[in-house]
């Protein structure tokens, strides 16, 4: 039994297994009518902390339609044995209960992660802290094309790496006390689940925090490189895949939705809920598939911020960044202005220079002609003063 546990606390999704003792105390109940618990026949062994919509809508009513089935057909092979049976005595004697209902079952949940809302808590908790992260990164992408214009690339990089780490550790550790919230009350006097110590609180932030780092970079490059007018387009067709892969059973989907399982959505709501119901282990897959999707995220967004800054330095986006051509274009507004030019004097060349002073010297003097005719004048007058 120990054995049948622990392989599907880690690997199957459920088990029908039948207890050691059933023939026997079977048989004494009908032949001597000794006590007989039927419940004790069969165990139902799952675990809702691989999934629990699956749990609840596949597992458990595949496992019971099995039970049941069975408990039928023992029920009618013992009843006809019993009215073929010719000893008086024995019919006397027999445990009718045990010959109606021989074969009964208890259920056993080795990982315990179907507390009320538990389908929708984990997605929903992880959706609404993305989105509060995810608003801020956008609001950027209208207000650093100063920036850009005066800030090396790397610098930039840097800076938007380091605020999404700090909005992604915020959010997520809301999200997790959220999460926390919602589930606490569901416990009850019964204990389910791992119990809620420091670590495991530190341990589900975590989670989050590396379900939601990668998808921060990467809507940030996306958004970082399209224009206004289809800046929602990145982020819907990646939350609404997100949501698919965190709520629905994508294991028992068909193959073309499989790859929702390579989604951060899909590897932290299976990491979280290992965390809390300790079921499935899975945790180097789920953390190797999100520590590399950062790592791809972080260089797309380095790539993206190199090609804007390029962009912006030629003019090719404007600071709400739309691109030269579309419509909406209001050029680049960080250009600096040329300088004003002052009107200069002509420039005179030497050999102008040099033919100019050639026809003044060959030209007739008009002031040797205005000289000449006072002289005239001068003389003029000095014949009439002697004559009178």
């Amino acid at each position: 039994m120990e054995q049948a546990r622990a392989y599907v606390k880690n690997d199957a999704w459920g088990m029908l297994v039948i207890n050691r003792g059933l023939s026997a105390g079977l048989s004494a109940a009908l032949s001597s009518g000794a006590v007989y618990n039927a419940s004790a026949a069969l165990t139902l062994l799952e675990q809702s902390g691989h999934h629990p919509i699956a749990q609840l809508m596949f597992i458990q009513p595949t496992l019971v339609q099995v039970a049941g089935a069975v408990a039928s057909a023992m029920a009618v092979k013992q009843l006809a044995a019993y009215q073929s049976s010719g000893n008086i005595t024995s019919r006397t004697s027999t445990n009718l209960h045990a010959l109606l209902n021989p074969v009964g079952w208890t259920v056993e949940n080795l990982g315990p992660f179907d507390f009320q809302l538990s389908t929708l808590v984990m997605p929903m908790a992880m959706l609404i802290s993305f989105i509060c992260v995810l608003v801020p990164l956008m609001m950027l992408k209208f207000g650093s094309y100063a920036a850009y214009k005066t800030t090396k690339h790397q610098h930039i990089y840097i800076a938007l790496v380091f605020v999404a780490l700090i909005l992604c550790l915020v959010y997520s550790l809301f999200g997790t006390l959220a999460f926390l919230a919602f589930k606490g009350p569901d416990y009850g006097p019964k204990h389910q689940g791992l119990p809620i110590t420091s670590g495991l609180v530190f341990s589900l932030w975590m989670c989050f925090f590396i379900t939601l780092f990668p998808m921060a970079l990467w809507l940030k490059a996306l958004v970082t490189l399209v224009p206004p007018a289809f800046v929602a387009v990145p982020s819907v067709l990646t939350i609404i895949p997100s949501m698919c892969a965190g709520m629905t059973v994508v294991d028992l989907s068909p193959k073309f939705f499989r790859w929702m399982q390579a989604l951060p959505f899909y590897q932290g709501g299976m990491l979280a809920r290992y965390i809390v119901s300790g079921a499935h282990r899975r945790l180097g897959a789920n953390l190797g598939i999100l520590l590399g999707e950062t790592a791809f995220s972080a260089a797309l967004l380095y790539v993206a911020t190199r090609i804007n800054q390029h962009n912006v330095f030629t003019g090719a986006v404007d600071r709400m960044g739309n691109y030269r051509g579309t419509l909406g274009y209001t050029g680049s507004a960080l250009v600096e202005p040329k300088a004003a030019t002052l009107p200069t004097e002509p420039q005179v060349s030497s050999q102008s220079l040099e033919s100019g002073i050639r026809q003044n010297a060959h030209a007739p003097s008009t002031t040797m002609s205005i000289v000449d005719d006072n002289d005239n004048v001068d003389a003029a007058m000095r014949n009439e003063t002697l004559a009178i």
